[in-house]
């Protein structure tokens, strides 16, 4: 069966279930290439970008204001 192997090209180890999903690329990978970056994910960008967004948010939010007395 192939639908329980890893899409990796040449990876024929077997899909780690949950976490070997990935939310980008919607295809199922192995312990060792589930990350978008070791997989070469093709919406790697798109993945890049929401992370930043989501960190930048966070960090506006807890942004320090000086108060003026």
């Amino acid at each position: 069966k192939k639908a329980n192997r890893c899409a990796f090209e040449g990876c024929n180890a077997r899909v780690v279930k949950i976490i070997g999903d990935c939310r980008y690329c919607q295809q199922k990978f192995c312990g060792t290439h589930r990350l978008p970056e070791t997989h070469i994910c093709p919406n790697l960008a798109t993945c890049k970008q929401a992370s930043f967004e989501k960190n930048s948010n966070k960090l506006l939010n807890e942004k320090c204001v000086k108060l003026k007395v």
